[in-house]
């Protein structure tokens, strides 16, 4: 591709982008103000993730007027909320005063994948889907005692999910966007089993295991009755305790949880109501029971419609894996495509020419 080419590409791309972001915000409304705007710092990317941060507003007009003006690929805010957002020099000097706590579910491809790591399919979205089940039903639901009403879920345009954790009970939710790092750094930590003490087996990953020892068919009733697992896994045949920690392995590698969005003081995550510089979707927000109902289809319901109307005439110079977009294949073959295809060809840097 010659650079006229890319320029003629580049120039679309953003054009696509006002296009969005001026229905977006004019229209629907669809872009999310960050709550107690002018404590957040923002954060773009254009051909990058993050090209510029430590950007921020005193209100909502100007926010809204910048990213109409600059309509950028990527969007970000900070979880954080800071006494001086665009000072530059990290947490200190900032001022972090409570942060938001949210997961960040970034899957990767699964065994039954066909694609490299950069694509997407619906295998890898489903898994992604039973990640946020997991976290949900497994963990938050049973050991910390919220509910689906505590919790705001997002699509984050690619191969995951955001778990905002937002307690309708006013004085939970301060007490936990009050946290240092040492506690949320605790609390992922405890999810992924990574402080668990084989000698000292708390209460409910013990429940958690037991059930699936007995899917196992191994016998549970010394388990049942010791805190000290280590002891007692070790005392087994060889074959048994092989199984045995194999399965408290699984178990704790059932989840892909980036750990720096609960750890970094001064994380940004993507806006919701923006759209993914790599995929062109919409990073959006869905109702937790139309997830779990399998009613969310991110490959048809995150694909800005009228940009899958808008149709250009193309040749695709490299082999790409099929994708699937509102229920249209399409792959380096395909002449003609929407905007939506045209977006995500962009954004991964395919080699393709505009007719």
């Amino acid at each position: 591709m010659d650079d006229n080419s890319k320029n003629c590409i580049f120039n679309e791309v953003s054009t696509l982008y006002h296009e969005y972001y001026d229905y977006a915000i004019k229209k629907r409304k669809w872009l999310e103000v960050p709550k107690d705007l002018e404590h957040r710092e923002i954060g773009y990317g254009m051909l990058k993730k993050v090209d510029n941060r430590n950007i921020s507003f005193t209100n909502e007009i100007d926010y809204l007027s910048w990213v109409l003006k600059e309509a950028p690929f990527h969007l970000y805010k900070s979880l954080s909320y800071m006494e001086h957002p665009s000072l530059i020099g990290g947490a200190t000097k900032k001022g972090i005063f409570k942060r938001e706590i949210a997961f960040d579910i970034d899957t990767h491809k699964t065994k039954y994948c066909s694609h490299d790591d950069s694509w997407i399919c619906e295998e890898c979205l489903n898994e992604a889907k039973n990640q946020v089940l997991i976290l949900s039903e497994d963990f938050l639901f049973p050991d910390f005692g919220l509910t689906k009403n505590d919790l705001k879920i997002v699509f984050t345009g690619n191969r995951g999910y955001h778990v905002y954790l937002e307690p309708e009970d006013e004085s939970i939710k301060n007490r936990i966007e009050s946290w240092g790092k040492d506690e949320r750094r605790y609390f992922i930590e405890y999810i992924l089993g990574k402080n668990m003490n084989l000698r000292i087996m708390g209460n409910r990953w013990k429940i958690r295991l037991l059930k699936e020892f007995e899917k196992n068919k191994i016998g549970i009733k010394k388990f049942e009755k010791t805190a000290d697992w280590k002891t007692e896994i070790d005392t087994r045949k060889d074959d048994i305790r092989k199984k045995i920690y194999e399965i408290i392995h699984n178990m704790k590698s059932r989840l892909e949880l980036d750990e720096k969005v609960m750890d970094d003081d001064i994380r940004l995550l993507r806006t919701i109501g923006s759209l993914h510089g790599y995929t062109g979707l919409m990073v959006k927000e869905i109702a937790y029971d139309s997830l779990k109902n399998g009613q969310f289809d991110p490959l048809n319901h995150a694909v800005f419609s009228k940009f899958h109307k808008k149709r250009y005439s193309v040749k695709i110079n490299q082999e790409v894996f099929q994708l699937t977009l509102k229920g249209e294949i399409f792959d380096h073959e395909s002449k003609e495509i929407p905007a939506s295809y045209l977006l995500f060809l962009f954004g991964h840097g395919i080699d393709f020419e505009i007719l």
